[in-house]
Order: structure tokens, then C-alpha cells, then sequence
């Protein structure tokens, strides 16, 4: 019996020992504890990691983007019609990075003789993975470039907001090659511009597009331009893609946008949506400054390959 007691004595003052370890240690590490957390936070603040410190998106195409400027300003396509046409709305190019220097040339020659004077782009582009939550998503936040920030123009994505059938969404874009590799050249094409980057999905019905022309109709100003960042034919022999683009080019130059459910390209809605607001602005045709396909540009045959054009729009 005297054993049983001596054991549970022990037992007792082991407990007691051990609490009273862990309150020292708790008094010990508890400052500390605070002290890192308070640490974190003042390097957070410092370099504007706050919750208030806005988002700013950058291109995974900067340093790409540098080198086909440079190469293309060597390189400047002329049109035949090239000062024939009046103001320049907008127009239409690839997205590929395999074509950015036909992209580069397309910026050239758009931007030449105003460059200075736009104050806002328009940059449209298919929904390439199918994240979009709704028919169309809206980029709201500036985006980092090697020349300048590009600002987001909070007007219209505050328009869009209202509409209901346009969202923000700023994780969308960080990954979306239709947008990125035309960021880093409407910064510097455009240095006094804003840019409204928008992603649309490939079935939105007619209402909400048409919703989204009437607001972008209404919105539009002299200064501002239209860019439709699309390929063309995938997937096809160049055979296959010269057949398959005839029919696109007519469409598309003779902004014909109840006919793009019928031609090979990888942006049909938002297609559709830029023919309307193209005519609507006053375009009668398009101009087409390059068409190419996977096999032109690599200077070898490719079997299964993608094609590309360059048009721009005039009123």
C-alpha cells in the first residue's frame, strides 16, 4: 500500500514539474512568437504586400517582345492601300508566340502616325483554357512592363461591372497568352494609352454580345482603338490552311460577323463582336497586311500547323 502511494506521490510532482516547465517556455517563446509575427508584417508593409497595395500583372513575353520590336522596325510592312484609308479603328493579329515578330510588324504599322494621340486600347482575346465564370471577364488591374506600368482604365471595367454580364478577374489574365504577349506592345506602341483587356468565351449567346457591343459603342472614343488578339486555321496541312483561309479572309475583310460560326479561327464570338462594332464605326473592309502559317514562318514544312493574318480596319 505504501509503495502504491509513493508512486502516485511521484506521479504528482512530475505533473507539477511539467506545467510549471511548460508555463516558462511559454513565457519564454510567446514575445518571440510576437516579435516575427510584428517583423512580417512591417516587411509586408514595406514592400507594398499590404491587402490595400493594388495588384500589378506582368508578361511572361517582355524580353521577346523586345527583340521583334527592334527586328520589326527594320522590317516595316507597307501596305499597297496604306494612306488611302482614313482613321484607324482597330484590327486583328495573332497570339502565337511563334508569330510575334508578324505581331510586332502589325503594331508598327498600326501605331505609325499615331501613336501619340491614343489614349485607350481595346484588347479582346478567346478564352484559350475555358476559366472564364461568365460570358466575358475583364482585367482591372495595371500591368508591370519594361518601358512603364500600363494602366487598367477603371471607367470601362466599372462599366462592364454593371452590366452583369462581365466580371473581373485578375487570376485569368496572368496566364492568358491572348492577352500577355500584346501587353508588353501596346505599352510601348501606345505610351499615353490605358489598356481594357477582355477575354470572351467561345459560346456566348447573342444577347449578352450584343450588350457588350451597345456599352463598347457608347464607350468608345476618337482616340481610342480595337485590338483582336486571334489565330486562324489549327491543326491543318498548308494545303489544308490556304483552302481553309480563303473563306476566312473574305469573311473577315468583308466584316461579314453572322458568318464567323462558319470559318476556321479560335475566337469566333469575340470575332463577331469586333466585325459589328467595325462596321458600325464606319469600316467598309478590311486591309490585310500578312498572311502566314506555321510553315512560312519556320521556313520548312510542317504538317499539322496553325496559320495567321494581320488586318487592319479603317473608316
Amino acid at each position: 500500500m505504501g509503495g502504491q502511494i509513493g508512486r502516485v506521490r511521484r506521479l504528482e510532482i512530475t505533473q507539477r514539474l511539467v506545467i510549471k516547465m511548460i508555463i516558462e517556455v511559454r513565457k519564454r517563446l510567446l514575445p518571440a512568437v510576437f516579435c516575427i509575427a510584428l517583423l512580417s508584417f512591417a516587411l509586408l508593409t514595406a514592400t507594398g504586400a499590404s491587402t490595400n497595395t493594388p495588384v500589378v500583372l506582368t508578361s511572361p513575353f517582355e524580353s521577346d517582345v523586345a527583340r521583334a520590336v527592334e527586328q520589326a522596325r527594320a522590317e516595316r510592312i507597307t501596305d499597297k492601300e496604306e494612306g488611302k484609308g482614313g482613321e484607324i479603328l482597330g484590327g486583328i493579329t495573332p497570339h502565337h508566340g511563334i508569330a510575334l515578330s508578324m505581331i510586332a510588324r502589325f503594331y508598327e504599322r498600326i501605331s505609325s502616325g499615331n501613336a501619340q494621340k491614343i489614349s485607350r486600347v481595346w484588347l479582346l482575346s478567346p478564352d484559350h483554357f475555358k476559366r472564364a465564370r461568365n460570358y466575358a471577364v475583364v482585367c482591372g488591374e495595371d500591368w508591370q512592363t519594361a518601358g512603364r506600368i500600363l494602366e487598367a482604365d477603371d471607367a470601362a471595367k466599372n462599366g462592364f461591372d454593371s452590366m452583369k454580364v462581365v466580371y473581373a478577374d485578375t487570376r485569368l489574365f496572368a496566364e492568358e497568352h491572348g492577352i500577355t504577349i500584346h501587353i508588353p506592345l501596346v505599352a510601348h506602341y501606345f505610351p499615353n494609352a490605358k489598356v481594357v483587356p477582355m477575354v470572351l468565351k467561345s459560346d456566348i449567346p447573342d444577347i449578352p454580345l450584343l450588350m457588350i457591343k451597345n456599352y463598347m459603342l457608347g464607350e468608345l472614343r476618337e482616340n481610342d482603338i480595337i485590338i483582336l488578339s486571334m489565330d486562324l486555321s489549327h491543326y491543318k496541312t498548308p494545303e489544308g490552311m490556304a483552302s481553309e483561309d480563303s473563306r476566312t479572309l473574305e469573311v473577315l475583310t468583308n466584316l461579314e460577323a453572322m458568318k464567323t460560326d462558319r470559318i476556321d479561327i479560335d475566337a469566333k464570338r469575340a470575332t463577331s463582336l469586333v466585325l459589328r462594332l467595325f462596321r458600325e464605326l464606319g469600316s467598309e473592309r478590311g486591309v490585310i497586311i500578312e498572311h502566314m502559317d506555321t510553315s512560312d514562318i519556320l521556313g520548312y514544312r510542317v504538317e499539322s500547323g496553325t496559320s495567321y493574318a494581320t488586318i487592319i480596319y479603317n473608316r
